[in-house]
């Protein structure tokens, strides 16, 4: 298969290209498919396949110079010398110039020194390595103009998994071949096998997610173990290979501490030579400076998999034993992880009993604590007092009350009273809480150790949170800056960003979001189920940018990731709020407006603060696009928040009310400074307001700042909420557009003109007409020859229907309503 992206760095005028990778990384097919190219025609070419793992210098360098012979088509020579010399004098003497391709060089000792010298031989020689182990390669390609192609430029894309899935002969649809690439994560022999295995079952056959993991999880964990059984130096130690998944980052230390491992010295070399692990980065407080290496998280689960099912004894001793090496080393968040997942739940409580300080400042307790609680049985749930505490901070209830006694200190009472004043929905109270402690002068977060320092950056967490969903957005954005920057290397500098980029997609500043968003994504995974608590913010903050650029389908696939909102899930009205606006531009709004008041009942007692803005603006939009004015106004007639104000304006032009949009438009001048996509959206139903009107200038001054700011914030969703019959008056203002209009209309253009029916009795009728006519109470009577009192009793009635209390106001309705 071609993989174009990574043949043209390999096909470039370089001497050096080098190849590094693990053994699922699929170096040696790629280097295959490229030489099956024929790419350099002119260079006879050499290639020298991966040797065995005790090969000598001699016994490589030899192949090599006998391979090049035949490349040649030259006699060897007498050996009279040293492989490796032979080789270079063979070079010497033949001047055509040379491709070397040496795969999988790991076990050639001292290979980057042999290399630097053919190279130095001149421009005739060039060379393509391939190897698991980094090496030095680095000094040595540093020196040469150079391509480098590591583990992350080989794993495969969706694009090309799509391709090997048809060169197998599948039909997938994208959305399977996507997770096929990310359960994979795009490693070529991962890839190729699930490939392989799904043609071998059935090419057509349809899978649903549960059958398609299980398939592809047990073709990856029959890959992992071949790869583990061919390798000399860990095939008599499979068990170990199995018990060594145990820890999350492995060093000498945590080798050594394991059990069922005889030798940790000579098994850890034997595992970073096979190239299974790799070297990572990571906080120095849990290695102790020890150089620190990591499965990829694919193998990894394979492998816990494999030992889970194969030695379910050894892989609990050996989280036992990580249990206590992590505590010695002060480090319960880590022996924490391993408490719950080896399920020892009177292990995972002491810990939090005895470390609870710790833990709450490093986050544990917050994406720990949520799993902890859902996995504990029943029987040590009921009158723990640890228990009881850690329920407050991470699964507080609408009714639930604080326990009579803390095991917690006191000291974080008003911190933990917050999460439950905000599951209550008492935004009030609890902004009332949070403007009384954050008066405190904000510490140097540099000259703070690290418990300290995380535990202010909870603290502002739950400030610019609680102020997030009391609809204070400016407070909240402050707080969560400083969360964000406090939090760093915990949960809490992820969750700030994701809740920063929500705030500012809120507000429709889309550069300033996807900045934030970007920020969120480079954060990895949450253990278990806090993951769900964590990465809301982030998804409604990636579907809400997609919508207002008009991306309904990256809209559609982050919300389909987050799912439907639990019970307990705090930013639950801007998962409404963003599912409402993928309605109306996927023209469902009926759709959209049932699932949001079926869910509503989950969520009624926390319909307050900015859920009940967002709730309501989503709601009025639905309604109107069905054209259900009356429905909209009760909803939002009587708001005065920014976000409300383009459902306003557009009920009142939709009903015919020009006059009363183009107020809400002047009124909301303030908010745009805050709400560039806000101000965008109101500019342009001012614009249409003043067409309606006959103001032309006006309407083009509006258009223009409409114009203005929507290229500010960077979106284009406001010129799709005008109704479709005011394009063309649109288009004739003469101002350029960010966005092709009438397409666009088309596609995405959902709301029309409001003619409300009003049904009146033939009496009713009749002197609504004489009205219009300019008659008055006393003509009306005489010409149809009935008293005044009666006019006047039908007059009443009229007013009523027409929902008015003048006879000005009546031929001002009557005007806009289809009467009858």
């Amino acid at each position: 298969m071609s993989r174009r992206r990574l043949f043209s760095v390999l096909s470039a005028h370089s001497e050096l290209a080098v190849i590094l990778g693990g053994p699922f990384s699929g170096k040696t097919t790629l280097v295959d498919t490229w030489l099956a190219t024929d790419p350099c025609p002119e260079w006879a070419p050499v290639v020298i396949p991966e040797p065995a793992h005790d090969v000598t210098p001699e016994t490589y360098w030899a192949t090599v110079a006998s391979s090049l012979c035949t490349s040649l088509g030259v006699d060897e020579p007498v050996a009279a010398e040293g492989s490796f010399d032979s080789l270079c004098s063979i070079l010497v003497r033949h001047p055509r110039p040379v491709m070397f391709v040496l795969d999988g060089v790991r076990s050639v000792e001292a290979i980057e020194d042999r290399v630097g010298q053919l190279l130095r031989l001149g421009p005739q020689v060039r060379m393509v390595v391939t190897s698991r182990a980094a090496g030095s390669w680095a000094e040595l390609v540093d020196g040469h103009p150079h391509r480098t192609i590591v583990g992350d430029d080989l794993a495969f894309t969706v694009d090309e998994t799509a391709a090997l899935c048809r060169l197998f002969g599948l039909a997938r649809d994208q959305r399977t071949i996507e997770w096929i690439t990310r359960r994979t994560e795009g490693f070529a022999a991962f890839v190729a096998a699930v490939c392989a295995t799904l043609r071998a079952e059935k090419p057509d056959r349809v899978y649903g997610t549960d059958a398609l993991a299980v398939l592809v999880d047990s073709t990856i964990d029959l890959v992992v173990m071949h790869v583990v059984a061919a390798d000399p130096s860990l095939a008599l130690s499979s068990r170990s290979v199995l018990v060594s998944a145990a820890p999350n980052t492995v060093t000498e230390s945590s080798i050594s501490a394991l059990p069922h491992i005889d030798d940790s010295d000579a098994f850890l070399t034997a595992l970073t030579e096979s190239g299974l692990i790799e070297a990572c980065s990571t906080d120095e407080n849990s290695t102790d400076g020890e150089t620190a290496w990591r499965y990829p998280e694919v193998v990894h689960r394979s492998l816990l998999r494999v030992g889970s099912a194969e030695y379910p004894k050894e892989l609990w001793d050996a989280r036992s034993a990580l249990i206590d090496y992590w505590l010695q080393r002060s480090r319960p968040d880590i022996a924490l992880e391993h408490a719950v997942e080896r399920r020892d739940w009177r292990c995972a409580i002491d810990i939090v009993e005895k470390n609870w300080v710790a833990l709450y400042g490093s986050g544990s307790l917050r994406s720990l604590g949520i799993v902890l609680l859902e996995l504990l049985p029943d029987d040590m749930t009921t009158n723990d007092r640890t228990v009881a505490s850690l329920r407050t901070i991470t699964r507080a209830r609408n009714k639930a009350g604080e326990p009579e006694q803390w095991a917690f200190p006191r000291s974080f009472e008003t911190i933990l009273r917050l999460g439950s004043l905000r599951m209550q929905g008492a935004y009030d109270e609890a902004m009332e809480v949070c403007d009384g402690l954050a008066t405190e002068p904000v510490p140097n977060f540099e000259t703070l150790d690290d418990t300290t320092r995380h535990a202010h950056g909870l603290k502002y967490l739950n400030f610019g949170t609680v102020y997030l969903l009391g609809g204070r957005t400016t407070d909240a954005g402050t707080m969560l800056r400083r969360a964000h920057t406090a939090g760093r290397g915990v949960f809490v500098e992820r969750e700030a960003a994701g809740k920063l980029a929500l705030l500012e997609a809120l507000r429709g500043r889309t550069h300033e979001a996807t900045r934030w968003i970007e920020e969120e994504l480079r954060h990895p995974p949450i253990m278990g189920e806090a993951e769900a608590l964590i990465r809301t913010a982030g998804l409604v903050a990636t579907a809400l940018v997609a919508l207002d650029r008009l991306d309904t389908g990256t809209a559609f696939r982050a919300l389909s990731e987050l799912g439907t909102p639990r019970h307990t899930e705090e930013l639950w009205a801007a998962v409404m709020y963003a599912r409402g606006r993928l309605a109306l531009l996927s023209g469902v709004p009926a759709d959209g407006l049932l699932y949001i008041d079926s869910e509503l009942q989950h969520f009624s007692h926390r319909l307050t603060g900015i859920s009940a803005v967002l709730v309501d603006a989503a709601r009025a939009d639905l309604h109107l696009a069905l054209g259900e004015a009356r429905a909209a106004r009760e909803l939002v007639d009587s708001s005065t928040h920014p976000l409300t104000a383009p459902a306003r304006a557009r009920l009142r032009l939709l009903g015919g009310d020009p006059g009363g949009a183009e107020v809400i438009v002047h009124r909301g001048d303030a908010a745009r400074e805050h709400c560039p996509a806000v101000g965008a959206e109101l500019a342009l139903i001012g614009s249409v307001a003043s067409l309606r009107l006959g103001r032309r200038t006006d309407a083009r001054r509006h258009l223009q700042r409409a114009v203005v700011l929507a290229e500010h914030a960077g979106v284009t969703r406001p010129f799709v909420g005008v109704p479709p019959s005011a394009v063309r008056d649109i288009l004739s203002l003469g101002v350029d557009l960010p966005i092709d209009l009438d397409p666009a209309m088309a596609e995405y253009g959902i709301f029309r003109e409001i003619r409300v029916v009003v049904r009146l009795t033939p009496r009713e009728r009749a002197v609504l007409d004489a009205l219009l006519a300019g008659g008055t109470a006393s003509t009306i009577a005489k010409e149809q020859f009935v008293t005044l009192n009666t006019v006047k009793t039908q007059l009443r009635s009229l007013y009523r229907k027409l929902g008015v209390h003048s006879r000005e106001e009546a031929i001002a309705q009557a005007y806009r309503l289809v009467v009858g």
